[in-house]
């Protein structure tokens, strides 16, 4: 298991959704067209009217080797760069 911490700029986030794919266990696309992370043992909507406000939300995930692959697509996929991805205990970004 890998630990990271995802982080999405909402300002920056267009909605154009193509990150979606890349990890779908993990992100989504909320009614305003902006990605959210999906957070285990939350209930999506309640998620969705956390974060509608922020501009950004970061989350701290525990992920497989793959789910982590997955992550890494996902943030490489968005044309705008809004998905950033630290080392949750160094705060090193890892991504972009």
């Amino acid at each position: 298991m890998v630990k990271l911490k995802v982080v999405v700029d909402r300002t920056l986030c267009e909605g154009i959704g193509v990150c979606v794919p890349e990890a779908p266990k993990y992100l989504v696309l909320d009614k305003r067209h902006k990605v959210v992370i999906l957070e285990p043992g939350k209930e999506k909507e309640k998620l969705f009217q956390e974060v509608a406000e922020k501009k950004r939300q970061e989350v701290v995930l525990e992920l497989s080797d793959d789910e982590s692959e997955d992550m890494f697509r996902a943030a490489e996929a968005c044309p705008v760069k809004a998905i950033f991805i630290y080392d949750p205990d160094t705060g090193e970004q890892l991504y972009p």
